[in-house]
């Protein structure tokens, strides 16, 4: 039955992501592509953020973070901060590596254009029905769509990145 009703939803979330405003974390060439909305104040993501380096740094995953801002009051500029940026994937990373410092600072002008892009990507993950951060959207062995709300425990990491560690 879940198959049944929450299949198309999830491809049908798979097309709308594709389409988001995204980081990307890792190869363009991965084969393993994951979205994952993603708050820059959120323990959790930064969590992922960790577990995931094994498979991101081998190459074999890209993590696309859709930038979102619904935790605490910095949490959307940071994430416009980051999305305006020169290089968006190294302005994510710098904020990831300070992450207990609090992550990027915010920039003075954030343009109105990246402040939009947050508001769009807060708007999809709403009309989704996700509600927590980091929510993991990915595709299992089969093709099929999967979806993890909330920090992935024991064998869900190696599920949703497509493996054994390596």
């Amino acid at each position: 039955l879940q198959r049944i009703v929450s299949g198309p939803q999830a491809e049908k979330a798979w097309a709308q992501l594709e389409s988001s405003h995204w980081v990307r974390d890792g190869s363009e060439d991965a084969e393993v592509i994951v979205y994952e909305f993603t708050d820059p104040n959120c323990p959790y993501c930064h969590k992922f953020w960790q577990l995931a380096r094994p498979w991101v740094d081998a190459g074999e995953v890209q993590l696309r973070h859709v930038m979102v801002g619904i935790l605490m009051a910095d949490s959307a500029p940071k994430a416009a901060t980051i999305l305006a940026a020169d290089d968006p994937s190294e302005a994510f990373a710098v904020s990831q590596h300070n992450y207990d410092q609090g992550g990027i600072q915010v920039a003075k002008d954030i343009p109105a254009a990246a402040r939009e892009k947050i508001a769009a990507n807060n708007d999809l993950m709403k009309s989704l029905g996700y509600f927590a951060t980091p929510t993991i959207v990915y595709k299992n062995d089969n093709g099929e769509v999967g979806v993890k709300q909330g920090l992935p425990q024991g064998n869900e990491v190696e599920r949703i990145l497509g493996g054994p560690k390596p």
